[in-house]
Order: structure tokens, then sequence, then C-alpha cells
């Protein structure tokens, strides 16, 4: 139906009621008749949402994709991930027989890096994969939550296998990179299906479907976060390897990295007034104090840079919380 706008004015029936009449176009299009339920849910900016379902549930959608000649690795990758966060259920990749190594490949990546995702049917030239863990499965809330605690988990094992020398520490963070990536997507396929659906904003624990895409940079920014972490061990793991210790200065940077990801996060999923603006101050500060040391060694210039860098995503995550307050603060005034 194209968009249209209508006046109706206000009528008082009775000794308690005011009504308007509906389209007849809109009535129509709905199969609906005298009798029919409507349902009218009053939203945080004042205007109404009519609706005749609220339990009507989206319909699983199917997608096919085909590996050609021409596909690669990653290129396929990206298509399958995205039809995932765009809310695909059942996926079909199709194959020939012959390159059915390639698409094992694939389904190796696929079924390792997003959450509930599985092929649970096979023929000789098509893998079929399932959502099997729904979006909902999880509240956003908790989601993002098991996102900072993983991420923070993660920094502090590098620390200790950093200074404990322990490498089966550090080998187990890199292999924590994975755990991050699938919560990320998850994280972001329920956005995804939020943004569809802006009225349900509340449900997902925010005020308006205009927090939607600070909530995804911040998230982004601790999987990104959580790549720093692994690199800082990979760097770390070579070092200990020959036997060389990593100098207490760059532990302490990595330390206050840690402390000032956890002070941003702990802003986004307790929000207080002060607590982000305190975080990127703090986070400021430490950019500026760096001081002029400076290494030759490649592998510590690779680790500094990372610090700097989940300094950077902390700070992303601080500025992303002030602009959702700035957003709850407006819906709170035109209530």
């Amino acid at each position: 139906m194209r968009t249209k706008l209508y006046v109706r004015s206000l009528q008082f029936t009775g000794r308690t009621t005011y009504t308007i009449s509906l389209p007849k176009e809109w009535v129509l299009s709905l199969g609906l008749d005298r009798g029919s339920k409507l349902y009218v849910e009053i939203m945080s900016d004042g205007s109404l949402r009519i609706y005749t379902n609220p339990k009507r549930g989206r319909s699983a959608l199917s997608k096919e994709i085909s590996i050609n000649e021409r596909s690669d690795l990653g290129s396929l990758i990206r298509r399958i991930i995205a039809a995932y966060l765009a809310g695909f259920s059942t996926l079909t990749l199709s194959f020939d027989p012959e390159r059915r190594e390639f698409a094992s490949k694939v389904r190796e990546i696929l079924e390792s890096s997003i959450l509930g995702f599985s092929a649970l049917k096979e023929s000789k030239s098509t893998f079929t994969f399932y959502s099997v863990i729904d979006e909902e499965s999880m509240n956003l809330k908790d989601a993002v939550f098991r996102l900072y605690e993983d991420v923070y988990y993660m920094m502090n094992d590098a620390l200790m296998g950093i200074k404990e020398g322990n490498l089966k520490v550090l080998r187990g963070v890199i292999d924590q990179d994975q755990l991050i990536d699938k919560l990320y997507l998850f994280v972001a396929k329920q956005l995804t299906s939020m943004l569809m659906n802006p009225f349900r904003a509340k449900d997902y624990g925010l005020e308006t479907a205009a927090e939607a895409p600070y909530l995804f940079l911040a998230v982004k920014a601790m999987e990104r976060i959580a790549d720093h972490a692994s690199k800082i061990s990979k760097k770390s793991i070579s070092i200990i390897l020959e036997g060389k210790e990593i100098p207490k200065w760059v532990v302490e940077r990595i330390e206050n990295a840690i402390d000032l990801f956890d002070r941003s996060a702990k802003a986004l999923l307790n929000p207080e007034k002060d607590l982000a603006s305190e975080a990127a101050r703090a986070i400021d500060e430490a950019s500026k104090a760096k001081g002029g040391k400076e290494v030759d060694e490649p592998r510590l210039q690779i680790t500094l840079n990372s610090v700097d860098r989940i300094l950077g995503y902390s700070l992303d995550i601080a500025e992303a919380v002030i602009d959702m307050q700035a957003i709850e603060e407006v819906v709170r005034n035109l209530k």
C-alpha cells in the first residue's frame, strides 16, 4: 500500500470514548470487517500503533546461494553472514560435487563463526544450514553483557599470560576470539531484527530504535578489542618463545587499557549520567600521557599499536553511550 495521509476529526461517543474513523482502503487491504479485533498501542513519542494480531510472527525465510567458478571464500562467507543477519533462518549452499572440498571449508567456517548455525541436511551437491537458535532466546541486554564479560576476561587472560609467561593461557585467548565473533553476530542479528520492526524497540530494552546504531557501534568496538587482545597474545607468544621478556611499562599500558575498557563498557551496561563522560575523559588523558618511550622490536610496536586501538575503541563505546543518553533525554521530553 502506498503512503497516504488522512485527516480525521476526533469524535466523542458515549461518556468516556473518543473515536476516529479508519480509512476504508486500509481496512479492506487487511481483510477486516465489522467486529474485527484491533490493537492500539501508545508509543513513547505519543503516536499510536494500530495492528490486527500482536502475536503474529514472521514466517521462516529461506535462501539459496550457489558456488560457481568465480566464487572466492571471503566473498561467499560475507554473503552468507549477511543473509543470516537479515533473518534468513534456512540457507541452502549448492555446489558442483567436484567442489565439495571447497564447500566443506565454507561449512567449517560458518559453523565455527555463527552461533547456532549448522548444516543439518546435506546431499552430494548441497548443504542446508538452519539457524537453530532464535535471536529472542537470549535477550539483548544479556547478550551484550555476555559479550562484555567475555571480552574483559579475554583481555585479563592475555595480561595474566604475559605476566606469568604462560603460553597455554595466551593460546587460550586466541581460541576465545571465535566465541566473541559468534556473540557479536548474534547481537547484530538481534539489532537487525529490531530495526525491521522498530515499534518493538522496548521489547529489546531500548527506549527507541534510534539508539540501535549507537549500540551496534559499541558492540562492534568490543569485537574489535577482542581482535587486538588476540593479536597481543600472538605477539607475546612469539617473544616469550625466544626467551625474552615484555617490558614492565608495556605490561602497565596493557593493564591500563583493560581498566579503561572496563569503565566504558560498564557505562554502557549500567548507564548513569556521568559514567560515560568520566570514562571518555580518562581515555583522552591516557592517550595524551603515553610518554616518549619507543621500541625497536617490531612485535612490541604492534603490541603497543593494539593497546592504542583498544583505547580508541573504548572511547567509541563511551561516546556511543553519551549519544544514546542524549536520545533518551529527547524521548523523555516528548512524553
